[in-house]
């Protein structure tokens, strides 16, 4: 194991004395937590279609974020990145599993150059485990000290994580922790350990998937252990600024998330008594966690353009994995500019057009919208100009502008002269004055047979706070999805290694157990509407990972309370549930 904390993205946290803060602790809380290997798993294949005209290469493939597919492209090929073309209108899924380039995407130019026609590859779905990245495994450790009343004086999260010879990534495990909960004391590590075996890297909320997990079920042990319902226990915790940075919170509803939630969820009538309801030999049990994704503005671009037939058409290089980019960049140019859906053109996934954030760390909605919202309002400047009237008198519906009393549609307006704006955002002061992040309150019902040991999750739940919600269909696929996904890390997905010789034992769907409809049961997702102002110009903040953050915890919490078997290891397994189960 290495200390080298150069590496990642995460630099360790000390914050006064933890050893000292412990030591002085009424009550002392100190256990250890593994995760194992985790997949993207992707359903939409790792595939490239590449072809070369004159010395210029065209690649349409599977990638996330594309601006940066095509320098890694042109740096492996040798040549200048104006010679690439990468094109991903549509991606499916990825997961983080395509924000890098993949093998397929170099071997197809190659191919192609050689045989001088269009050359196709695609990754087998084993291939995809080897030759695309996954989750590091870990081991986390969690103390915390506080007072008998439950208040927190000191906070330690420290993790191994694995990673190759080659890579630098290192899983951020306790990005959830930084800012989520009172104490003084503070001590926040990942360690490296140097195996050899493909290479891990960033899949669905790298850190807070996973770190949330220990975390959430470590609140939950501590308030048994001091006879608090859960939620107090949170409550009591709720930190006024950001308890690692000393930042003030940008918008932070994680309070009303917790009460909107239980009393949605029906929380008042869980019995606290681990093993205490049962239904014939079906013990149930209710469980809660918190859920923080923190959020990320990056530099990005876009350009709109009003033609003479009065449509706006918005050009970015961004992509859409299912998240509903192409959806939310029309809304945003359509609330600016008084246009339906159905009178704007989104072409995207291209990186010939204005670079964008991409796809990837929850940090694409809001940039790319950001980006288009500032180029619209360029336009409504023209338009202004045009009208012969200050911008702040402007009002747009139904393609029609109206100020003064006077009244020109958007096709009069711009005639033979289309207006055109780019717009760019870039992380400001905002960003790095406050601490930002999406927020939310997980509930779970389980129910386990006491004689199989076997799981059944009946009811999930949770109320989110995401700042502005661009598209509410959208954005509660997200959550939903991410819920899903949480289930699946408590109970199901365990990529496990041969460890004589580093292979994976189960690289592929019919051994690497996802949650399928038959696992899944209702799924309510709510949100709490507060715009962030600090976040971007359009007041949104990350959605696509925070739903796979606590909706694990919230499950093997509630397999707690309803078994009274405290499980420190993912997935679930009937082997770790048997032997402790109460008698029939």
């Amino acid at each position: 194991v290495q200390r080298d904390h150069k590496l990642g993205f995460l630099p360790p946290v000390d914050k006064g004395d933890l050893d000292e803060a412990l030591a002085a602790a009424e009550v002392v809380f100190d256990k250890e937590y593994v995760t194992p290997v985790h997949f993207p798993a992707a359903l939409e294949p790792h595939a490239t279609l590449a072809w070369w005209e004159g010395d210029r290469l065209t690649v349409r493939t599977s990638n996330q974020i594309i601006g940066a597919a095509r320098g890694t492209i042109a740096q492996s090929l040798g040549i200048d990145k104006e010679r690439v073309r990468v094109l991903a209108p549509y991606v499916g899924g990825g997961f983080g599993g395509k924000t890098g380039v993949g093998p397929e995407a170099v071997f197809a130019a190659i191919a192609a150059e050689k045989v001088a026609r269009p050359v196709k590859v695609a990754l087998s779905r084993r291939q995809v485990a080897y030759m695309g990245h996954h989750r590091s495994a870990t081991r986390q450790r969690l103390r915390i000290g506080c007072d008998r009343d439950g208040r927190i004086s000191a906070m330690g999260h420290e993790s191994v994580a694995y990673q190759n010879d080659v890579c630098a990534f290192v899983e951020p495990v306790p990005f959830g922790t930084l800012p989520l909960y009172a104490g003084e004391a503070r001590r926040f590590r990942t360690d490296l350990g140097r195996i050899d075996m493909p290479m891990t890297g960033a899949v669905r909320a790298p850190g807070e998937a996973i770190g949330t997990f220990a975390l959430e079920c470590a609140m939950d042990e501590l308030a048994e252990r001091l006879g608090l319902d859960p939620i107090e226990l949170r409550r009591r915790n709720e930190p006024d600024r950001d308890p690692t940075t000393g930042k003030p919170f940008s918008t932070r509803l994680l309070l009303e998330c917790y009460e909107e939630g239980a009393r949605r969820f029906g929380w008042e009538r869980r019995d606290p008594t681990p093993g205490s309801v049962r239904e014939g030999e079906w013990l149930i049990g209710m469980g809660m966690a918190a859920a923080l994704r923190g959020n990320f503005t990056v530099s990005a671009e876009a350009e709109v353009t009003l033609g003479a037939d009065g449509r706006a058409t918005i050009r970015t290089d961004m992509t859409d994995i299912g998240t509903g980019t192409y959806t939310i960049l029309a809304q945003t140019a359509g609330d600016m500019l008084g246009l339906p859906v159905s009178a704007i053109d989104v072409t995207i996934g291209d990186s010939d057009m204005p670079p964008s954030a991409g796809s990837g760390g929850s940090f694409g909605a809001g940039s790319a919208c950001a980006a288009v919202l500032l180029a619209c309002e360029d336009i409504r400047t023209e338009l202004a100009l045009r009208m012969n009237t200050g911008r702040e008198e402007l009002s747009f519906k139904d393609g029609v502008v109206s100020a003064g009393g006077r009244q020109a549609s958007l096709a009069e307006l711009v005639r033979d002269r289309p207006i055109t704006a780019q717009g760019k955002t870039t992380p400001g002061k905002a960003a790095q004055a406050t601490s930002q992040a999406s927020h939310g309150a997980q509930f779970a019902e389980v129910a386990v047979n006491a004689v199989t040991g076997e799981v059944r999750v009946r009811r999930m739940l949770g109320v989110f706070d995401i700042g502005r919600v661009l598209n509410e269909k959208t954005a509660k696929n997200q959550i939903v999805g991410g819920m899903v996904w949480g289930l699946a890390y408590a109970l199901t997905e365990d990529g496990v290694v041969d460890t004589r010789n580093g292979r994976f034992v189960n690289p592929d769907f019919g051994e690497y157990h996802v949650a399928v409809n038959a696992d899944v049961p209702q799924i309510e997702a709510y949100f709490i509407e507060q715009i962030d102002d600090h976040a971007n110009p359009v007041g949104a903040k990350g959605v696509g990972e925070l739903g796979i953050a606590g909706s694990g915890a919230a499950i093997v919490n509630a397999i707690h309370n309803a078994t009274g078997v405290r499980i420190y290891d993912v997935p679930v397994t009937l082997d770790k549930l048997l032997a402790s189960l109460p008698p029939v």
